[in-house]
């Protein structure tokens, strides 16, 4: 079945697969294309940008995800988990003759909403999505990890700096998606690394610098390899302590590791599966980022989870649609950010095992519940069907929630990484845009910045200074979401393409499009070059 696209006007495919689904379901066919469907999730995720404001209830200045232009109240963590409040004090009767978005846009604003989301945490105050992790600053998606900064989905990690998805790395800078490397920087792709730097897909190497493709080895420069004292002098003779080296050595290595062949997509110990960086996985189609699941299609960053559709942000669930940021819940529909929750549709920011409940905001331990009021199991059960269909005549039931009730800008949010607007097409959509302040450098001091590509002032903390001397790194130029953007630009797009293996001819789903210049190898044909 080909539909077209009520956001892009592009038409989309809905496999024989994607109707059992539906069906199973009993949702409507979308009317969105996949891509649409994820940026209208992610515009309500907001990974990055943090400020200061005070708690609506105990007046302390906090730090939270939301500004304070944001027509939205804001507890923090104390107050947001006390008893001295409660999500059922804001509830409101269902309204049959207005629509059912109108209203939860009202609810989002008057029930008060977590400053940040974090459990289990210790000075962690200026990171967002966070758990078991302690002396954390400015980083997103961490997880049981220490000393980290300015780092994206760091597992397991220890005292990194500038990374993008790393397990169980220590002490290392600027790495992305690597897996138990130990003091190594500028590693991409690489595994069991250590004392390292600028390498690219390459698995338990030691001592090697601008290295493509290598296992097992000791001692190799640029792929040659040294005796231990060449090595040493070779790397006394690298000096990155500039900008201009730095970035002159980053021309030299990106161009070294264009001559080699690519990896159509990293998929591992999987079955069936067709996206990109997947492992450990069982029956997934067009995702990207997935781990130890099985039945997931249309999706982005799921973890743990079975029987996922359309789903961003997706750790420990079951039987999820259209959502994004489920924590260990199941049976979720249309739903942004529900933790432990079950058996709902349309939540928003709800907690602790509320379940069966429809259209609720920061409800904890709730059940049977619509739009935060209370209601009987035979009276919620009768009512429901009620609201489904008039959502039905509406148009709105089987949509996610709306781009223009996120409470955050859009330049704030996980949507503009990927789908990136200007200011005026952003406004030209009806959408909100936030300025930041900036400021020329001349007159800042050496320790608060103004980033050289989005001119954002931003501030050099005393342990990044001493981690840089430590590493004879120049300070950074540009503002953390800036170098979050430029090491996002190093992964492929989630996005794929038909093409041909460059050795077999056979053909291929990728993430490099047809115009890019890598050689593109097919899964067999990579293994057999590098091993």
């Amino acid at each position: 079945m080909i539909k077209t696209c009520k956001n892009c006007s592009q038409n989309f495919e809905i496999r024989e697969e994607d109707v059992a689904i539906y069906q199973k379901l009993d949702v409507p066919y979308p009317n969105y294309c996949p891509n649409c469907r994820a940026q209208r999730r992610t515009s309500f995720r907001n990974d990055w940008n943090v400020y200061n404001r005070k708690c609506d209830l105990c007046k302390k200045n906090i730090v939270s995800v939301y500004s304070t232009d944001k027509n939205v109240k804001v507890y923090c963590q104390e107050c947001y988990w006390s008893d001295k409040w409660d999500g059922g004090q804001f509830a409101k009767d269902f309204d049959f003759n207005r629509s059912f978005f109108d209203q939860m846009k009202e609810l989002i604003s008057s029930v008060p909403l977590i400053n940040l989301t974090m459990m289990n945490c210790i000075n962690c105050e200026y990171n967002t999505n966070a758990v078991n992790s302690k002396d954390c600053y400015l980083s997103s998606r961490l997880g049981d990890s220490e000393g980290i900064l300015y780092t994206y989905l760091p597992v397991k990690s220890l005292n990194c700096v500038d990374c993008f998805n790393i397990n169980t790395c220590q002490y290392c800078y600027e790495c992305v998606d690597c897996w138990n490397c130990y003091n190594s920087i500028f590693c991409v792709r690489c595994k069991s690394t250590s004392d390292s730097s600028f390498c690219f897909e390459c698995i338990s190497v030691k001592n090697c610098f601008g290295c493509v493709g290598l296992r097992n080895v000791e001692y190799y420069f640029f792929n040659q390899k040294c005796t231990k004292e060449e090595y040493e002098e070779k790397i006394r003779n690298v000096d990155i302590s500039t900008h201009e080296k730095l970035l002159e050595m980053k021309r030299i290595f990106i161009k070294k590791v264009s001559k080699y062949p690519h990896r159509a997509s990293v998929i591992l110990n999987s079955e069936n599966v067709l996206g990109d960086y997947i492992a450990d996985s069982k029956n997934v189609y067009n995702s990207f980022d997935i781990e130890k699941s099985e039945d997931v299609v249309n999706s982005w960053g799921v973890e743990f989870a079975k029987d996922v559709y359309d789903g961003c942000f997706i750790y420990i669930g079951e039987n999820v649609y259209d959502t994004i940021g489920n924590f260990d819940s199941q049976n979720i529909r249309f739903s942004a950010f529900p933790y432990n929750c079950h058996d709902s549709y349309y939540l928003f920011s709800c907690f602790n095992n509320t379940g069966n409940c429809f259209g609720c905001v920061s409800l904890k331990q709730k059940q049977y519940c619509i739009l935060n009021k209370q209601y009987t199991k035979e009276e919620y059960e009768a009512l429901l069907p009620r609201i489904i269909e008039h959502m039905k005549k509406t148009s709105e039931y089987g949509e996610f929630f709306p781009v223009s009730i996120s409470p955050f800008a859009y330049n704030e949010t996980v949507a503009y990484e990927f789908f990136p607007m200007t200011k005026d097409e952003v406004l030209a959509c009806g959408l909100k845009w936030k300025d930041f302040e900036r400021k020329n450098s001349s007159g800042l001091s050496e320790d608060i910045v103004s980033c050289i590509q989005c001119e954002r002032i931003f501030k050099l903390i005393p342990k990044e200074l001493a981690f840089y001397r430590e590493k004879k790194l120049p300070n950074p130029k540009k503002c953390h979401i800036c170098r979050h953007a430029e090491r996002l630009n190093q992964r492929n797009p989630r996005h794929l393409w038909t093409r041909n293996c460059a050795k077999c001819k056979v053909e291929i789903s990728t993430g490099y499009s047809p115009e890019r210049s890598e050689t593109v190898y097919c899964e067999s044909c990579y293994l057999s070059e590098v091993y």
